[in-house]
């Protein structure tokens, strides 16, 4: 898997490199300080996974990461960011990014989210585990939820679940409505983290 880094803290990103490369199926082929020169780096080594900086030098890792997703929808792009603020997180996910992870993670975990970037579905923070509210999840709104982790569209969902296209919005409404998440990425997120689907 190539991927790219953009990390302003030069001696974060050299030690982030040599770490990530310990992983046999990982291959840093590039990285910059400056988010400004993530097309140009796309372009040129055509990467699986551009891992992003939100505060660079030069640009701004959300606003870079909406061009990359335009001009290389296939390219998945990992917003790390040190400050942790919802507000990052919402506008990440209105760019288009993929996944999006705080810099206090341990290296195992941030290797394990650029091996589940290859996932057909975002993964972004959402509400813990330790706040979310009780809720109860019907046998359909988990065949939903385990659809929309593959990347299905609500009609695709319907043909398969032999459900009309507005019975399945129903579903995906009432869930938006009882968990308080916003996006398909936040409802598939928290049923993994809830163990209500798998992530295979």
């Amino acid at each position: 898997m190539n991927v790219v880094l953009i990390e302003d803290q030069n001696l974060l990103s050299s030690t982030l490199v040599e770490a990530l490369e310990q992983d046999a199926e990982i291959n840093v082929v590039a990285h910059s300080d400056k988010a400004v020169d993530v097309m140009q780096l796309c372009s040129t080594y055509r990467p699986d996974v551009v891992i992003m900086d939100v505060f660079t030098k030069e640009g701004n890792g959300i606003e870079c990461t909406a061009r990359v997703k335009k001009t290389f929808p296939d390219i998945k792009v990992m917003i790390m960011t040190g400050v942790e603020d919802d507000a990052l997180v919402r506008a990440a996910e209105e760019a288009g990014a993929d996944l999006f992870v705080w810099k206090n993670l341990s290296l195992a975990e941030l290797i394990e989210f650029i091996h589940a970037a290859k996932k057909p579905y975002r993964i972004f923070p959402s509400v813990s585990l330790e706040t979310a509210p009780s809720i109860t999840f019907s046998d359909m709104d988990v065949s939903i939820l385990r659809l929309l982790s593959k990347g299905k569209t609500s009609r695709e969902i319907a043909s398969e679940l032999f459900l009309s296209y507005g019975t399945v919005r129903l579903y995906i409404s009432r869930m938006y409505t009882n968990t308080g998440l916003k996006s398909r990425a936040q409802l598939v997120t928290y049923a993994l983290r809830c163990g209500l689907i798998g992530d295979d």
